[in-house]
This record gives C-alpha cells, structure tokens and sequence, in this order.
C-alpha cells in the first residue's frame, strides 16, 4: 500500500504556520531584549506608569498639606478663644476678689501662641496654589503582528513617542516650561493616534479570524484607510519631533563655558605672569 502524497495546499499551510510562530519567536526575543517596536511600546508602559505615580504622589501632598494648615487654623484659633476667654475671666474674677486656677498671664499667652499659629496656617494655606491636575497619560498603542496593514505606522509613532519622551526632559533643563509645552502637545495628539492604532489591530483581527469573507474584505478596505491617517499623524509628530531637536541646539539662556571660564583662566594666567615677575626680581 503506497502513502498518499501530501495535499500541497495542506503542505504550504503548515509552512506558514511554522514561518509564524518562527516568527513569534523573534517578536518575543526582541520583547525580552528590548528592541524593535515593542521594546518601544514597553518604554512608553513604563513612562506612563511613571507618570501616574507622579501625579497621584503630587495630588497626595497637595491634599496632605491642605489638610494639615486646615487643621493647624482651626486649632489654633480654637486655642486662642479658649485662653483669650479663660485669661479675661482670670482678671475679671481676681478684680472681684475671686480665685480663678491657673495665672492670667498663661492663658493669654496660649492665646496669643494659638493665634499665631492660626494666622501663619492660613497666610500659608493662601500661597498654597490650586491642586494638581489629575492628569490621565496616554498609554502606550497596541502591537500589530508582523505583516498587518500598518504594522509600519505603529511602530513608527511607538518610537517617535519614546524620542519625546527622552527629550523632554532635556528641554526642561535647558529651556523651563518648553519640554512641558511639549508634553502637553504629545498627550493631546498621542489619544486620537492610539485609537487609529487600536482600530487597526481590530481590523486585523478581523481579517485573520474570518479570511475569505466580505467582512474581512471590508476590514482589509477600512485598515487602509485608518493607515493611511495613521501615517499623517506620524508625519505631524515628526515635524513636532524636528522642531524640538532645533531648539535643542539653539543657545542657552545661560552663560556659555567660555563666559564661566574665561575669567578665571585669564585670573590664572595673570598669577603665574606675577609669579614670574617676582622670581627675576
């Protein structure tokens, strides 16, 4: 009994599959590594839980603090109407021949410290600002298999994202104020641009889970589209990413190293000129 050859379609199946899930591999060791589109995406997970923990850590203080001078008015100013009462009725009983415990000069004087510290806590809770804005960052966008329409533009804005990330600091230090102005900028475009990201990997769902449908047609139609206004956006962030690498090499505020140091290299060469003069003396 001869064996039956292989159906080739059935062959060329199971070599695509073993292609993907090779594939998979490389996806999970590039991961692990930190590279490729997903070490990007897990630059942006760690960025945003960076971000929430610093703003709810704010938040907190902001509250904590606003409590406690609330606390340190309200104490003090019942302090201060507890002696300032007791040392009235102290003078008033020991002018009528009366005992009253404890001197009058004590109570008055607890009245006056709790009326300090009531005043103190309320000038400083005035110059305590509005609270934090409980901001809500951007996650990072999903991560499209190898060979889904706009796998490309993911990855793209994944890593454009990271560079924004790495610079603004960068910005702060050299210009106060610009690398918030550049956050601000990416949190707001980031959301709409996650979303397209989003919608992509359903489309492509879609596609892998219902192959040779309408549907799937229809969502290979609409991936396209939601690319193609991917790929806008990402050109828009690259020009915002241009303009803050321009400003980056633009001069600082600051004084230069040749203004710091010029002085004192030209204090250092006219010592050592004196020096010399006093040795041929």
């Amino acid at each position: 009994m001869s064996k039956s050859r292989p159906d080739p379609a059935e062959l060329a199946a199971r070599i695509e599959r073993a292609m993907a899930k090779g594939l998979d591999m490389v996806d999970a060791f590039r991961s692990v590594t930190g590279s490729g589109s997903r070490g990007a995406n897990r630059a942006l997970e760690l960025e945003h839980r960076k971000a929430l923990a610093a703003n709810r850590t704010a938040v907190r203080k902001h509250t904590s603090r606003v409590q406690s001078l609330k606390s340190e008015m309200t104490g003090g100013a019942a302090v201060a109407g507890v002696g300032g009462a007791a040392g009235l009725m102290d003078v008033v009983t020991s002018a009528t021949g009366g005992s009253f415990p404890g001197p009058a000069w004590m109570w008055l004087g607890s009245a006056a410290v709790g009326l300090f510290v009531s005043v103190r806590a309320r000038s400083k809770l005035r110059h305590v600002g509005p609270p934090p804005i409980i901001i809500d960052p951007v996650a990072a966008p999903p991560v499209l298999p190898r060979g889904a329409v706009g796998a490309a533009e993911v990855a793209r804005f994944s890593s454009v994202r990271v560079q924004i990330v790495n610079m603004t600091p960068q910005l702060d230090r050299l210009y106060p104020g610009s690398g918030q102005e550049l956050r601000r900028a990416d949190l707001e475009a980031a959301g709409p641009l996650t979303a397209l990201c989003e919608r992509l990997l359903v489309l492509d769902q879609m596609q892998r889970e219902l192959p040779g449908t309408s549907a799937a047609t229809s969502a290979a139609k609409s991936a396209e589209q939601v690319r193609s206004r991917l790929a806008q956006g990402c050109e828009k962030y690259d020009e915002l990413l241009a303009a803050a690498a321009r400003l980056l090499a633009a001069p600082d505020y600051a004084r230069s190293t040749e203004a710091i140091l010029g002085p004192a290299v030209d204090a250092m060469l006219a010592y050592a000129h004196g020096l010399q003069k006093a040795a041929e003396l």
